[in-house]
């Protein structure tokens, strides 16, 4: 019985590591749907917006609304990233947002981040990749799902 067990286990790795040697290698080229927006407490917000990631850089536009479906916060940010299989380390040069209080989020007073004046945010996220979806895990804790809309 042991035997069969470790014959059934080996199959099983031999057939998944192509799968996810695949998903860790995805290409994250092109537009990607925001989809949910979930913090590091549990408490899930609607969200709407769109990530573009190109060969080396990203940009994200997101709007997180209220019960009513109504923008209370929206940012704008991006620069240049790297990913090494699951690690995605995007470093922001460019930020806008503005925020009112929505549930756990605090109300944030509107800012502009932008290279010379003011320094380079470095942000080493976990990256899930499943099919035309991906989940980013910020530094925080926070998470965003997308789903892909357009490119490779």
């Amino acid at each position: 019985m042991r035997l069969g067990s470790l014959t059934l286990s080996v199959l099983c790795a031999v057939l998944l590591f192509p799968a996810l040697l695949a998903a860790q290698n995805a290409d994250l080229r092109g537009a990607w749907q925001v989809e949910s927006y979930v913090l590091v407490d549990g408490a899930r917000h609607q969200v709407d917006g769109l990530m573009l990631f190109s060969e080396s850089d990203w940009a994200v536009v997101y709007f997180v609304k209220d019960e009513a479906g109504q923008p209370r916060r929206g940012a704008g940010e991006g620069g240049p990233y790297t990913r090494d299989g699951d690690q995605l380390v995007l470093l922001r040069d460019y930020l806008v947002i503005a925020s009112e209080t929505i549930g756990t989020l605090p109300e944030i007073p509107l800012r502009f981040d932008i290279p010379g004046v003011t320094d380079q945010v470095v942000e080493e996220c976990r990256l899930e990749v499943d099919g035309d979806r991906i989940m980013i895990e910020f530094p925080s804790g926070n998470r965003m799902g997308f789903r892909r809309s357009s490119g490779p």
